[in-house]
């Protein structure tokens, strides 16, 4: 038989009050450690915005018919809104699209189209944290007259932390 059980329960007890504070110190190093990271999705933005222009530009393989008219507005046409509306931005534009389009054996240039802020699209090409971040993308499609294209598009967000 154990006579002096109360002895047992306080060593159990330091044991415990150990592991509580490991416990604790881990939870608020790892609150601390994932506070002060910060999240860039900058580039994964401007890749989804690539892809909505590209979405709009081309069906099914075939760019459409009225890409190629001089008032074709890419903002109206394509249903976008580059305007940022959070309290930081409140309403400037933040995003920047260019289309280049060029045709498929000499490499001529057809057509260009800009939209959203574009003095954004200098930055491609450039590195660092405090910089827009730029996707590109080029597809080949065909035109009404079956005519192979080559289509750039170049999509710049311009969202910049603590400048």
């Amino acid at each position: 038989m154990i006579k002096n059980k109360k002895a047992g329960e306080r060593l159990l007890s330091i044991y415990l009050f150990i592991i509580y504070i490991i416990v604790i110190i881990g939870l608020v190093s790892g609150i601390i450690n994932f506070k002060d990271s910060s999240l860039d999705v900058r580039n994964k933005e401007a890749g989804v915005l690539t892809d909505k222009v590209i979405d709009c530009l081309v069906e099914q393989g075939r760019l459409r018919e009225d890409f190629f008219e001089a008032d074709f507005d890419l903002i109206a046409e394509c249903d976008f809104n580059f305007k940022d509306n959070t309290e930081k931005y409140l309403g400037e534009e933040r995003y920047a699209v260019r289309v280049d389009s060029f045709y498929f054996e000499n490499k001529k240039a057809l057509k260009n189209v800009e939209a959203g802020k574009t003095d954004l699209l200098t930055y491609c090409g450039l590195e660092g944290e405090k910089i827009p971040k730029c996707n590109i993308k080029e597809l080949y499609v065909l035109d009404v007259l079956d005519d192979k294209i080559l289509l750039k598009v170049i999509s710049v967000v311009g969202k910049v932390e603590n400048v």
